[in-house]
């Protein structure tokens, strides 16, 4: 690493640096899967997303950096408004919607926790928490770390956003991370509405959820247990404590939780 690279903290899966207005970080076989998306996004209008610049030559990918304010834990109160949260659930529609005309690389490889789901329809974020985004100085948000995009369905991708971002968290949880008591019905209700989900997928939203919340438990601790090093700081850390809690919450408040949806 040069002296005039700065380190970007704050990432499980990867080593990042910024130098002048590029980011750079370590490459993978999904890296010409996410670049094809992330072209194609940028060709499509889709203002949320870094924009590809090419590959480095120490063999890093070399993105444009992303001005702005990123998602901190504690969060900071602008980031827990119901304001911010709906402008997610639109930006996370917006991207979905830009993918229209996408057809990934012959023979692609994603970085992903298991084999695409039977419904797939779209290239879904799968990280679209606060950490990943990005306040932006014009006012608007925009998602960084593509590394797990994958295929799927769009309903998994908005059953992320809204488990991090409503937050589906207990109480002690939610204040540790900087919201203060959420009113989790009223806020997923704004949320769904927001990124306009249909009446079918409202029906199944909460299985959803839950489904999602099991998959990245197991999903980490499969890629942890096949030896990938930064899955495997990730459950020596104890992450996956707080996403066991987040399961008996759902299950305790499911039918509350349901009937905000209907």
């Amino acid at each position: 690493m040069s002296q005039d690279e700065i380190p970007l903290i704050g990432g499980n899966t990867s080593t990042v640096v910024r130098l002048g207005d590029t980011v750079r970080r370590n490459t993978g076989p999904w890296t010409p899967a996410v670049h094809a998306l992330l072209r194609h996004l940028d060709g499509a209008g889709f203002t949320g997303a870094p924009r590809v610049l090419g590959i480095d030559e120490h063999a890093r990918e070399v993105l444009s950096f992303v001005e702005g304010e990123p998602g901190k834990y504690p969060l900071a109160p602008h980031w827990t408004t119901d304001e911010t949260m709906s402008a997610v659930a639109k930006m996370l529609r917006m991207f979905h919607d830009a993918q229209y005309g996408f057809r990934p690389p012959q023979g692609a490889t994603w970085r992903s926790f298991g084999p695409p789901p039977p419904d797939t329809e779209v290239i879904c974020h799968h990280d679209a928490a606060p950490h990943n985004v990005v306040w932006r100085p014009d006012g608007t948000l925009s998602l960084i770390d593509f590394d797990l995009a994958s295929p799927g369905a769009r309903i998994y991708d908005v059953a992320y956003a809204a488990w991090t971002w409503v937050p589906i968290f207990t109480d002690r949880d939610s204040i540790t991370l900087g919201w203060k008591k959420p009113d989790r019905a009223r806020r997923l209700r704004m949320f769904a509405d927001a990124y306009g989900l249909s009446d079918r997928d409202r029906q199944r939203f909460i299985k959803v959820i839950r489904k999602r919340i099991v998959d990245h438990i197991e999903g980490i601790r499969r890629m942890a247990q096949a030896g990938d090093p930064a899955f495997e700081r990730i459950v020596e850390k104890g992450h996956l404590r707080r996403p066991a809690r987040d399961l008996r919450l759902l299950d305790a408040e499911r039918y509350i939780l349901d009937e905000a949806l209907r």
